[in-house]
């Protein structure tokens, strides 16, 4: 069994957060309307770098199914699964070269997506359980949240491979069964056994997803994103208050200007000895939350807008595109134009995919 550690309930990221965002607009939601209802800030809907407080999240999530009025709303979510909503973890996913390997790192990293609960992977003969302990203690909010797990999980794992066809064995749900027509669509959307109220959320595959293959692997760049992996979860894991205030604070300035440190620490309330001091402390930097930052940045702008290398590379602060290209080069292994055509036509395939199949 592969499990991961325990983690404070704490926060969730803003790619998650937007997930549900985006169901909700199939309601008549409006995002802004949600945010302003329950205080969360606007920053999630545009920063992918932002996390919001898992209880700030979970008062969300009871404003949106209860404006929804749908058994379904979390399931439905599943529609809208695609790398960015996973953030780093669902690019990690992509470039592995097979199910086994993907499932294998999910443990270790869902914190990343938010520390809502803990994937469990255990590895028969004949049979792969994968088995989610939901941390949610919210009665209306925590059924919605394993629906969406366990529906995505399926839609991931098709997505990944290119194999419609997928589909467990059975799937065991902690609570009851919904309505006889949210039944009906789980059941069609599943294909498999359905059993309700078993007090567990565990999904049974046949051992053949591990052997699966990607569809398009690459692991160099797979190396590169996991090193990115680990720094964040080591930050996750050590809560360190000073870390966190320091990337937020620099996720809210990074898209007009790349503040000094002296300004981040005087946002802070301190100076800028005792900033350095304190995220030396932590086994941190300055200049390391900065480059993460950057990163993750530079991969969201090349797949989400069109502004061109050279225009991204000022944004980012660098004094000239080829001190970009080589550094993100560096992080990740391959080039900014190769990372933008990559993911496009990967984009586009996917597109392709559901035109075929609707």
């Amino acid at each position: 069994m592969n499990k991961n550690n325990n983690y404070l309930t704490g926060t969730v990221s803003s790619a998650f957060v937007r997930l549900f965002l985006r169901t909700a607009q199939d309601y008549g939601i409006a995002p802004t309307d949600a945010l302003n209802a329950c205080s969360v800030n606007h920053g999630v809907i545009d920063n992918r770098l932002a996390r919001v407080d898992a209880n700030d999240f979970e008062a969300m999530m009871r404003w949106l199914i209860t404006r929804a009025g749908d058994d379904s709303f979390g399931f439905n979510s599943a529609k809208y699964v695609a790398p960015g909503a996973f953030g780093l973890v669902g690019y990690l996913i992509m470039n592995c070269q097979s199910g086994g390997e993907a499932l294998r790192l999910v443990p270790k990293y869902e914190a990343l997506i938010g520390n809502l609960g803990t994937t469990e992977l255990s590895e028969g003969k004949n049979i792969v359980s994968i088995r989610w302990n939901c941390y949610c203690r919210d009665d209306l909010v925590r059924p919605h949240l394993i629906d969406e797990y366990l529906a995505t999980t399926v839609e991931y794992s098709r997505w990944v491979t290119g194999r419609d066809d997928i589909a467990p064995i059975r799937i065991y749900f902690e609570h009851k069964a919904p309505s006889a027509e949210t039944l009906e669509r789980y059941q069609r959307y599943f294909r498999c056994e359905l059993i309700f109220d078993s007090g567990v959320n565990v999904m049974e595959f046949d051992a053949s997803l591990m052997d699966l293959s990607i569809r398009h692997p690459d692991p160099t760049l797979l190396k590169t994103l996991q090193e990115q992996a680990e720094k964040q979860h080591q930050e996750l894991q050590r809560c360190d208050p000073v870390v966190i205030q320091v990337r937020s604070t620099l996720q809210a300035m990074m898209e007009r200007t790349i503040p000094r440190r002296e300004r981040v620490a005087s946002q802070l309330g301190m100076s800028e000895r005792t900033l350095q001091r304190r995220l030396l402390e932590a086994d941190s930097s300055y200049q390391q939350i900065l480059d993460d930052l950057r990163l993750e940045l530079s991969q969201d702008w090349l797949i989400s807008k069109d502004w061109s290398v050279s225009d991204i590379a000022l944004r980012l602060g660098f004094t000239e595109p080829r001190s970009f290209q080589r550094r993100f080069k560096t992080w990740t292994g391959i080039s900014p134009g190769e990372f933008r055509r990559r993911e496009l036509s990967n984009a586009l395939e996917e597109t392709n995919r559901q035109v075929r199949s609707a």
